[in-house]
């Protein structure tokens, strides 16, 4: 696998880029496998799915205020949706919420366990429709042409509408040099460039990057040019990706408490181990 960085924007990406078919089919049958070595979620993948799907809805009803959202019930698409925990947290708390998610185990388990609508479909499938948010928790990356999706997007989010992405950031000093390049991200974003990449069609309202990059956009009333990132932002990439390595990983990033956050996270996962999924979910929403 190759990576390269770009000299115009400092947008760092895989290459070449798989196409659309064989992506398609990759995501469908074998992603979940190859990364989590099976085809439904377990417990414990249950478990930290729920603490990730909990803090995320918290980020996204800070943005709205939770009685904005109980008076209008909000309808929100959560694309990439795995095994239906940002879907089943939101409709918890009052929104008509719905996901997609291309491999057939994991959206078959979240309809099966949850109750919860979790279409097996990609983005290009959905049409006729638009929704007041639209989530992607980790799927930006692995999709081969950025500006197609937010163009699709903005199809589909209603003009008032709210788009919530979360994607990892090649900036973050806490990533482990042995953890950051995958074969199944294709592109790696900073600040600027994810905001590059939507600015076409939505403008951001909030960016945080202290760890991973989660950031709320707003919908343009049409399409614009996109500004590209100036000539500093692409000279702080190159520069932080020259900085990253072990000692700032461990030093800088907490690295040295990875091993001991992992060794508690473990404990908490084994006490699930018996539980059903929507047992083991409701807790994990609940967790500290």
């Amino acid at each position: 696998m190759a990576v390269f960085f770009c000299d115009c924007c400092g947008l760092v990406q895989q290459s070449p880029i798989p196409t659309d078919h064989d992506l398609r089919i990759y995501y469908s049958h074998h992603y979940r496998a190859d990364y989590k070595n099976t085809y439904s979620p377990r417990p414990k993948y249950v478990y930290r799915a729920g603490r990730a799907a909990r803090d995320r809805i918290a980020f996204l009803t800070e943005y709205l205020g939770t009685d904005y959202i109980g008076v209008r019930e909000l309808s929100l698409l959560d694309i990439g949706a795995g095994g239906g925990e940002v879907v089943f947290a939101a409709t918890q708390i009052g929104f008509h919420a719905k996901g997609i998610e291309p491999n057939e185990g994991y959206s078959a388990f979240a309809r099966n366990n949850y109750g919860i609508e979790v279409s097996t479909a990609h983005l290009d499938d959905v049409s006729n429709e638009q929704f007041s948010v639209i989530t992607m928790f980790h799927v930006l990356e692995h999709m081969p042409s950025p500006q197609k999706v937010f163009r699709k997007l903005h199809e589909l989010l209603r003009p008032d509408g709210t788009l919530v992405i979360e994607v990892p950031n090649i900036e973050q000093p806490d990533a482990s040099p042995a953890n950051i390049f995958f074969k199944a991200h294709l592109y790696y974003y900073s600040a600027s460039t994810l905001i590059y990449a939507a600015s076409e069609a939505f403008e951001p309202v909030l960016v945080e990057h202290t760890g991973n990059l989660r950031a709320i956009f707003k919908r343009r009333p049409a399409l614009v040019s996109a500004p590209k990132p100036t000539a500093q932002d692409v000279h702080r990439t190159r520069q932080r990706l020259r900085e990253k390595g072990w000692h700032e990983y461990i030093f800088k990033g907490g690295g040295w408490r990875r091993p001991f956050e992992r060794m508690a996270n473990r404990v908490r996962e084994a006490t699930q181990a018996s539980n059903t999924p929507l047992i083991t979910l409701k807790r994990a929403l609940k967790a500290p």
